[in-house]
């Protein structure tokens, strides 16, 4: 590049030879946006979309008798002036100056405005205007369209693996949830186990308790009902000897009781707790999920996903 006497720092697109001696909006190449040129310069008035190009009141005058039938918007119309232009030649990062340089030290297309911020050191900043002559010769613009179609081919391959991918996943996910679901009910059934084992042992020491309650209530009952029973009798008759009898067993069952009553004073009142086993609960507290989820690479997928040349 420095052979052709090319500077980029001092670099300005001319779209006429009275540019050099004109002002013109591209000697505001420190300004980032559109936003900002528009802010700071009272040079910008004009945009052609046509041309793609930012004009003064002088400039567009020049460009106004060689170019009639172009459409041009004034700065009432700035939302029109970034929407205009060619979007092939249109650069990126500097909307709607045009592409007009390749550094070669970064391989990027540049314009201008990318040449003064970002590539004043570069050594190799080439025209677009010098290196496209006779690109339409060159074999490998020729073989362009094979190329592309090559790459287009291998994308859609690439694509249709991935959607084929993403089907056999939907799959997968419905037959790991029915393995989810399986297990969810088979730990259910495990706990409707040990709650009917528990419930059982609960019972079992009820019935047992209760047993014994009622063994000490129909005892309870028959003393007093055969109290009731020997008085009653020794109070119906007037003879003596009845009587001494009577009186005799009164004070047998009347013992009898008193032991009964003495034996139950020392007897505490019954009672039934539940203690929890909370080994389970820990054990599940700690169990972050059902089971390890891991994703695996699809071989088929991988063989797809190579490299495109």
């Amino acid at each position: 590049m420095a052979e052709r006497g090319f500077d980029p720092t001092t670099y300005r697109p001319l779209d006429h030879k009275d540019h050099q001696s004109l002002r013109q909006p591209y000697i505001f190449s420190s300004f980032r946006t559109l936003e900002e040129l528009l802010a700071h310069s009272e040079t910008a008035k004009h945009f052609c979309g046509d041309c793609s190009n930012y004009y003064c009141d002088e400039c567009l005058k020049f460009h106004a008798k060689i170019h009639k039938p172009h459409v041009v918007f004034g700065r009432k119309d700035v939302d029109k002036w970034v929407v205009q232009g060619d979007a092939l030649v249109t650069c990126d990062l500097h909307p709607p100056t045009v592409l007009e340089l390749l550094c070669e030290d970064h391989a990027e297309l540049c314009c201008h405005l990318c040449v003064s911020l970002n590539h004043r050191m570069c050594k190799r900043v080439d025209l677009i205007s010098d290196l496209a002559k006779g690109i339409h010769k060159m074999a490998d613009f020729k073989q362009l369209p094979a190329n592309v179609t090559k790459v287009t081919a291998s994308l859609n391959q690439v694509s249709e693996a991935r959607k084929k991918n993403k089907n056999s996943l939907k799959i997968s996910r419905k037959s790991m949830l029915t393995k989810i679901k399986s297990l969810r009910s088979s730990l259910n059934e495990l706990l409707d186990e040990l709650e009917k084992r528990t419930v059982e042992q609960m019972d079992s020491v009820l019935a047992g308790i209760d047993w014994s309650l009622q063994k000490d209530i129909d005892h309870c009952d028959l003393l007093h009902d055969q109290l009731k029973a020997l008085l009653d009798s020794v109070q119906a008759h007037d003879k003596e000897s009845r009587s001494f009898i009577g009186y005799r067993k009164c004070k047998d069952k009347m013992a009898e009781g008193n032991r009964l009553l003495r034996e139950m004073n020392t007897k505490q009142k019954a009672t039934i707790t539940f203690q929890p086993d909370t080994r389970a609960q820990h054990l599940l507290s700690d169990i972050k999920t059902l089971g390890n989820i891991k994703g695996h690479p699809d071989p088929d997928f991988e063989q797809s996903s190579g490299q495109i040349k």
